[in-house]
């Protein structure tokens, strides 16, 4: 009886262990431009399956506060304003957020979830790839994306890739992120454009910051190299390293 009992504690040590050992993730939702309803569980199944990530979601964001912030290693938004232009979350939310990454947790964007807080200063600081005058994008077609950066931990050992999905030209761009990769179409090489941004990064504080132009709905992010590359760019933004391979 007493191995029974002690056998029963270990496995609850291992479990808790395990729980405590994941990367916490929170997904904002609840309002965007494309398809959230649709998205979200997608995002939340493809970080749940990783076995490296313990997901929560809130699709009321505006309702958070430094304490909700306590326990995350990383933010991951796939919530947007657009097209209001003038909407703002509580100050207090806003304040929490930008804490929470510079003491060292992750955010991570994708496709149009920065495409919000457009009078809202710092927003501009921790985000790129918003829609703005002069953006635009054609159909969705095969988009061939090239890695720049081969020695990033996120973009480490991983390959140029095509994926089908709404490439958008000339949005706007926070000069203070790198770019680990770009990202081109048929229409934009016809055309002459150039290579447009694809995959970024950069700092705040002690916090990390991830944006890819990519993901514009659950078909196109099905795609095992979007896939990776989120899988990837989440753990980084959480912890500064991966260990996936």
């Amino acid at each position: 009886m007493k191995q029974f009992v002690i056998g029963v504690c270990l496995v609850i040590v291992f479990i808790a262990f395990e729980s405590s050992a994941k990367i916490k993730v929170l997904i904002l939702s609840g309002r965007n431009n494309h398809d959230w309803k649709t998205t979200t569980p997608f995002l939340e199944n493809l970080y749940s399956e990783s076995g490296l990530f313990e997901v929560k979601i809130t699709e009321q964001p505006d309702t958070l506060t430094q304490q909700d912030f306590q326990d995350l290693d990383v933010v991951v938004s796939n919530w947007s304003s657009f097209p209001d232009k003038t909407y703002r979350w509580p100050v207090e939310t806003e304040n929490a957020l930008l804490e929470f990454i510079e003491n060292g947790g992750g955010f991570v964007t994708f496709h149009a979830s920065t495409t919000a807080f457009y009078e809202w200063p710092e927003f501009k600081t921790i985000s790129t790839g918003a829609w703005i005058d002069g953006t635009h994008h054609g159909k969705q077609s095969a988009t061939e994306v090239s890695i720049q950066n081969k020695k990033h931990p996120i973009t480490k050992g991983m390959g140029d890739f095509t994926i089908e999905d709404e490439l958008w030209i000339d949005a706007e761009r926070n000069m203070s992120f790198e770019v680990l990769g770009t990202a081109t179409n048929m229409e934009l090489q016809q055309k002459g454009i150039e290579n447009q941004p694809a995959i970024l990064v950069n700092d705040y504080g002690k916090g990390r910051m991830f944006h890819t132009i990519l993901g514009h709905g659950v078909k196109n992010m099905q795609n095992a190299d979007f896939q990776a590359l989120l899988l990837r760019a989440t753990e980084w933004s959480a912890t500064g390293k991966v260990k996936r391979k």
